[in-house]
């Protein structure tokens, strides 16, 4: 302790027992001051992660500081209680020796002798790791600057996936109201009536996926970052960058090129000028076969960057429906996961449930005086007189009804007898406005004959 300042400790902390060194001790050469050696009398410790300053220098400054290898205690014959520790051995990388750092060791005698004695491998083997050190390994700022640039993408990433769920829901069931999806009378919707056990991993779905497509979206961002700003890479990419260059100005020559042939030789699909147009197609091919290279490269990357956002959009298919099936096997079978939810919700609170439900229960409650035969007759006459085009678009909208699939089997024009079925109810519908108006004026003149009287 008289030689040693420990910093952040004291040599009667309590110490670490290293067992590694216990079972090696017999290798350890003899204490100087003892004659004996450290299995005898001593324990061994290690003190981890602990720096030492010799005394003498400064220690707020760290003029020349060593690891702490081991501390091991002797005694002398007085019973008195010592301690010695061994410097500058780092043990967590394959116990190198001559870890002396800073300016101030060459002053100290006995570091000067063991640094002087320092074989010439080792030299070497710091001047080479030094350079590496100063060539390869990244300054902090570096670091700092890709981490902070992917949180942000990531956390807009997410707020995105976040966002979009509750439109695209509401989006998607107005789908299927209107039709846009096919519901019923599709052959596709019986995928979404089988299977509806499996609507319990949606949520698990959402979560994990965005959680998925944030962590891609980060390291993803922040790698590039990094590739960018890295000395290592920065020349690669900077030669990368040149060559997209020369790839967009050629691209904007061909896109002006193209334009001013277009407008002087093509009107919509056809050529003024064939010859022209010939000529130009076959030059445009020969430019396109080096071009479409960098085409599918950045086709590939905008593919992988859209499978990156849509990772945790379970909502949406990514893939077209002919695309990613084979037989009964979906490669992406979790969008159809997602609208068996959707429907299975949908059946209980659609807005025709929820109205025939409501007429149900007031039916059970009112009896007989709900829904009456003359309410109905009533109803069909509102219908008939104010909006007829019920009945026809109703009628003209079921030619994929049995009834018109047997017709056009018997060879017969299910639309000759549409036309008939709509010239009958429009002469229903004028008998029946003839005998309202009858009605009417026999109630205005029963009312006449009444004040009459």
């Amino acid at each position: 302790c008289t030689e040693v300042i420990l910093e952040g400790s004291e040599c009667n902390s309590s110490p670490v027992e290293l067992g590694v060194l216990e079972a090696l001790c017999e290798f350890i050469p003899l204490n100087p001051l003892t004659n004996q050696t450290v299995c005898d009398s001593t324990r061994v410790f290690s003190f981890e992660e602990i720096f030492a300053t010799v005394t003498g220098e400064n220690i707020q400054q760290g003029d020349c500081q060593a690891q702490v290898t081991v501390c091991f205690t002797y005694a002398f014959d007085d019973n008195v209680q010592r301690a010695a520790c061994v410097l500058g051995i780092n043990p967590g990388v394959l116990f190198l020796p001559y870890r002396f750092e800073g300016p101030m060791c060459k002053n100290i005698s006995l570091i000067s002798d063991v640094l002087d004695s320092k074989p010439i491998f080792f030299r070497q083997a710091e001047e080479l790791f030094n350079d590496l050190s100063d060539t390869i390994l990244p300054d902090r700022w570096m670091l700092e600057f890709a981490a902070t640039v992917g949180l942000i993408v990531g956390v807009i990433v997410g707020l995105s996936i976040f966002v979009h769920y509750l439109p695209s829901t509401v989006y998607t069931i107005l789908k299927f109201r209107c039709g846009v999806l096919g519901s019923l009378r599709d052959p596709g919707f019986k995928k979404y009536r089988s299977k509806l056990g499996e609507v319990v991993n949606i949520l698990g779905l959402i979560i994990w996926g965005t959680g998925a497509s944030i962590l891609l979206a980060v390291v993803v961002v922040a790698g590039g970052s990094f590739l960018i700003v890295w000395e290592v890479t920065r020349k690669f990419l900077l030669d990368i960058i040149a060559i997209l260059i020369g790839f967009i100005s050629t691209i904007a020559l061909r896109s002006i090129l193209v334009a001013i042939v277009g407008k002087t030789n093509y009107t919509a699909f056809y050529r003024k000028r064939p010859w022209v147009g010939n000529v130009s197609g076959v030059a445009l091919e020969c430019w396109h076969l080096a071009l479409t290279v960098y085409y599918i490269f950045v086709r590939v990357v905008l593919l992988l960057f859209s499978a990156l956002l849509y990772a945790a959009r379970v909502d949406k298919p990514f893939m077209a429906d002919d695309v990613g099936t084979f037989g009964s096997v979906d490669l992406d079978k979790y969008p159809t996961i997602y609208r068996k939810g959707l429907l299975s919700a949908e059946a209980h609170r659609h807005p025709y449930i929820e109205r025939l439900g409501f007429l149900y229960l007031l039916k059970i409650k009112h009896g007989s005086n709900f829904a009456t035969t003359s309410g109905s007759i009533w109803r069909l006459l509102f219908v008939f007189s104010l909006m007829p085009w019920f009945r026809k678009y109703r009628i003209t909208n079921d030619t994929d009804l049995p009834e018109g699939l047997l017709l056009q089997a018997l060879s017969i024009n299910p639309e000759t007898k549409y036309e008939q079925i709509i010239m009958q109810l429009r002469q229903e519908n004028r008998t029946l406005k003839e005998e309202i108006r009858v009605l009417s004026e026999g109630a205005d003149t029963k009312e006449k004959d009444e004040a009459e009287n």
